[in-house]
């Protein structure tokens, strides 16, 4: 079959990969200039846009729990090399009070500095035990069309810890976290708990290039789709030049607020299911600005750490552990903490597009996960799973199986067909 897959990220470029390898025709079509989707590793797939550095940073996707199973046996299948990465964590309060985890007192205190720092933290822990059980035991079906607010009620420390970890997995702005669906975010707290973490070895685009290395489809970057059109007999792409391409099936691999501005012919039930998602335009920020960790007495940061402003919350990767560098410059990559950087600091700024998640609009997930393959139309993305990597990889995996199980279908038919001819 010809297959066209709307997008060049992560999903798309797995679902074309899987595709590929069923011996589909498969064209990608990618509005960007390059691929990668959030995969925005400097150097790579990215150049710097603010001061000359060398260094290979990731400044999208950071770092995977090895419970995304689908993409570590992806990573495997690719020859991916995959190196352990040691999570630590701060929280950083903008009147000077702070909670610093195990791992960040112990890179940073000795003796009974670092005891104080370990009963603080512990208290802090106590706290959230009785919360942290009740994430364990949480029954996702009761967490249907509920805000995270409705879980996480308290303006203390404590569920403020809980929500910043949820801001960070989704670089969602932490004033509105309240509205997160709950049943997204408590999968992914529960993961927090209890899991090991691993970056990619060269930076998370080496997978996309070994993805092209095997790839035998087409790549069409830099284009504007005008809009899709389905029919009994196929799906026409067509272009803003006023170009029309022609294929058997389409794989949208784009954030789901984009679906409804390409789709010529909706239906009323794709309506229903795309029209309440909107985007999340962000912005992250490479930088080599340590200062904000003065007031802390912090020489070496975390893998991730939370800082409060006078406006709001943001967090600050510590880019140096998770691109493996070992380098005595401090490399980072922050969200929302603009104020907090010297500008002379900045090495690379980078947009991204991301969905928005809301309750509202997460309410229909399943039912587009139930519902692929309708009008020739399918769907991949992190929003059909936990929202995160492994959700990307793993509707992508998704996609080709239905697709190969469409195709066996379609095969037995023509064979019953031959056999009933000769007959």
């Amino acid at each position: 079959m010809k297959i066209a897959v709307i997008g060049g990220g992560a999903s798309g470029m797995v679902s074309a990969y899987l595709l590929d390898k069923q011996g589909h025709h498969v064209t990608v079509f990618e509005r960007q200039p390059m691929l990668g989707g959030h995969i925005r590793t400097l150097n790579k797939n990215v150049q710097p846009n603010q001061s000359d550095c060398t260094e290979i940073l990731e400044c999208g996707v950071l770092e995977f729990p090895t419970a995304f199973t689908d993409f570590i046996e992806l990573m495997t299948e690719l020859d991916v090399e995959l190196e352990p990465v040691n999570v630590g964590s701060g929280m950083f309060f903008n009147n000077g009070d702070r909670f610093l985890s195990s791992v960040t007192t112990n890179n940073n205190f000795s003796g009974i500095h670092r005891l104080i720092e370990h009963l603080r933290f512990d208290t802090l822990d106590a706290r959230s035990a009785s919360l942290w059980l009740r994430v364990q035991r949480a029954n996702l079906e009761n967490l249907a069309d509920l805000p995270l607010s409705a879980y996480l009620k308290s303006s203390g420390t404590r569920d403020t810890w809980l929500k910043l970890l949820v801001m960070y997995s989704y670089s969602i702005p932490f004033e509105l976290i309240n509205d997160f669906p709950a049943e997204l975010a408590i999968p992914t707290l529960r993961a927090y708990i209890s899991t090991n973490w691993v970056r990619v070895k060269g930076g998370v685009y080496t997978y996309i290039e070994k993805i092209l290395e095997r790839f035998k489809g087409e790549v069409v970057l830099g284009v504007e789709i005008d809009r899709i059109l389905r029919s009994p007999d196929g799906v026409k792409i067509m272009m803003s030049t006023g170009e029309i391409h022609e294929f058997d099936r389409v794989v949208f691999a784009t954030p789901p607020d984009q679906i409804m501005a390409l789709l010529a012919d909706p239906t009323a039930a794709e309506t229903k299911r795309f029209s309440d998602w909107k985007a999340n335009h962000i912005t992250s920020v490479a930088h080599k600005d340590a200062t904000m960790y003065d007031l802390f007495a912090i020489h070496k940061p975390s893998e991730f750490d939370f800082f409060q402003t006078d406006t709001r919350w943001g967090y600050n990767g510590y880019l140096n552990q998770l691109c493996g560098i070992s380098s005595p410059q401090h490399y980072f990559l922050s969200f929302q903490l603009e104020e907090l950087i010297a500008p002379e600091q900045i090495i690379h700024t980078q947009a991204h597009h991301t969905p928005m998640y809301t309750t509202e609009s997460f309410q229909y997930r399943d039912e587009v996960v139930a519902t692929n393959g309708e009008n020739h139309t399918y769907h991949a993305g992190a929003y059909l799973g936990d929202g995160l990597h492994g959700g990307a990889i793993t509707s992508a995996v998704r996609v080709a199986e239905l697709i190969g199980m469409s195709q066996e279908s379609i095969s037995s038919v023509e064979s019953k067909r031959e056999r009933i001819s000769f007959a």
